[in-house]
């Protein structure tokens, strides 16, 4: 069996689909192989010749439902980057999938979305990982799907050179839970407000669509998976720690956009802990989150500082962000007593303090 071999395998029992993307992504897919099958049986055949890197999978199919196919993909071919298409994506599709799939998308798609996603399945192999490590996070269960607000908000925003505030702002108002929060945080002098904002139109204007958008994920993952206690602490460390990252990046002089970074890279710093909280798994939470931002096209400056969050020095980029989300989980972990943050940096060692670009403030205190 060719194992090295870039596989990407579509299985629909509709064969215009497979027609439209067989014309569609030949040019687009250059170096990969591709296979287009009506029969999920005889896909399973194939398999057995060339491994799949990625599996696109309808979800109702008269052979087979896509969710059981794809539970026999993983058993067979646990490293493949599983992904279902369906054109019900309601919450109890988002569940039978949530548990074999990486990825939901919704149909009718749009080709880019197909070509990004084969495009991310190289992910698990540019991790540079032992191939038990691979295996390990290719059997995660339930890893969170992609909310469906998420997904609407990114899809018109990606659609769109200059994005409409009142058109983010619908977006966004579909859970008001998560509006809610985003409305708390606009109105925090946090992000330095002055005047109060009462709608979603005025959080956008003020916040950006960006972090906006960054801002639903969050809120989203963290707030509306689950009530446990598990969750719920987790969301609480997130937000202080992200608020420590916006401190220490305001502290060293960094631009608006960097800031943004290092507080979203703050808030999803335990996301790995979300991804196998309650299994017995041989990963680490860290890797596993880098994974799963990494699959669902993040980029790649965030990627690392998930994954390298513990070890900075192992990561191949000098990021002043990594460092001070580094000093931020300590400030919140670490300080029962909750000095200031200026006695705490006299603490912290001084190429930390460096990689951080803080030895200066840090000179500076009292």
């Amino acid at each position: 069996m060719d194992m090295d071999q870039a596989a990407v395998y579509f299985i629909d029992d509709e064969s215009q689909v497979l027609g439209a993307l067989r014309r569609a992504l030949r040019l687009r897919l250059k170096g990969w192989k591709m296979v287009f099958e009506s029969s999920p049986c005889h896909a399973l055949e194939l398999m057995s010749e060339t491994a799949p890197w990625v599996v696109v999978v309808d979800k109702k199919m008269p052979e087979i439902d896509g969710a059981d196919f794809l539970q026999n993909v993983k058993d067979l071919y646990p490293e493949t980057v599983r992904v279902i298409l369906s054109g019900d994506i309601s919450h109890e599709t988002v569940v039978e999938s949530s548990g074999v799939a990486h990825l939901l998308l919704s149909k009718p798609f749009e080709l880019e979305e197909i070509v990004e996603v084969v495009e991310r399945a190289v992910c698990l192999r540019s991790f540079q990982l032992a191939e038990d490590q691979r295996i390990a996070i290719g059997e995660l269960d339930s890893l969170p799907i992609l909310p469906t607000n998420y997904n609407a908000l990114v899809t018109y925003l990606d659609s769109v050179e200059e994005p409409d505030y009142a058109r983010v702002a619908e977006l966004m108002s579909h859970d008001v839970a998560v509006l809610s929060k985003i409305l708390q945080l606009a109105n925090s002098a946090f992000w330095g407000a002055i005047s109060p904002v009462y709608s979603a139109h005025d959080a956008v204007v003020r916040l950006g669509h960006d972090l906006v958008r960054k801002l639903v994920l969050f809120f989203e993952l963290y707030t509306t998976q689950s009530d446990s206690d598990l969750h719920n602490r987790l969301f609480v460390n997130a937000e202080r720690v992200a608020e420590k990252c916006t401190e220490l990046a305001n502290l060293s002089g960094l631009k608006k956009p960097e800031i943004e970074r290092a507080y979203f890279t703050g808030l999803l710093h335990n996301i790995g802990e979300l991804v196998i909280a309650e299994r017995e798994l041989s990963i680490a939470p860290d890797l596993a989150g880098s994974f799963l931002l990494k699959l669902w096209g993040f980029e790649q400056k965030i990627v690392d500082s998930i994954r390298y969050q513990a070890s900075p020095e192992n990561s191949n980029e000098e990021d002043v962000v990594l460092y001070q989300l580094k000093i931020a989980k300590s400030l919140v972990q670490e300080n029962p007593d909750n000095i200031s943050t200026d006695l705490f940096l006299a603490e912290v060692d001084l190429n930390i303090l460096k990689n951080a670009q803080l030895s200066d403030y840090a000179r500076s205190c009292p």
